[in-house]
């Protein structure tokens, strides 16, 4: 993510067009990526086409991509639901036999798809 500000020129230097990745550009911003995190706006026929970032960041975005997709269903699925069709928290876990402390132990080896 880009949380530094930045000049009109430093932010010109971050657009690149399909033709100077051809002639021979393309290892520098790969290498302005890799070392410094940059990223580029890719340009073709005078129109912002792709943009190139570090995997670090795409998978980032892609992980929050994820989680916003997960919240709206979860946001969507607890809005039909009434107070008389819920179980408390606390209730699921006496049922399970199951006490906070040892979720929490266990909280960061479980993965939820």
């Amino acid at each position: 993510m880009i949380t530094k500000s930045i000049n009109l020129k430093d932010a010109l230097d971050k657009f690149i067009s399909v033709s100077d990745l051809g002639r021979g550009q393309a290892s520098r911003v790969i290498q302005s990526v890799d070392d410094n995190k940059d990223q580029f706006v890719v340009i073709k026929n005078n129109k912002p086409k792709a943009i190139i970032m570090s995997i670090e960041e795409y998978s980032e975005l892609v992980e929050v991509k994820e989680n916003l997709e997960l919240l709206l269903i979860a946001s969507k699925r607890s809005s039909n639901l009434k107070d008389e069709e819920m179980i408390k928290f606390d209730e699921i876990l006496e049922e399970l036999n199951i006490n906070k402390e040892e979720l929490e132990k266990s909280i960061d080896s479980v993965e939820i798809d």
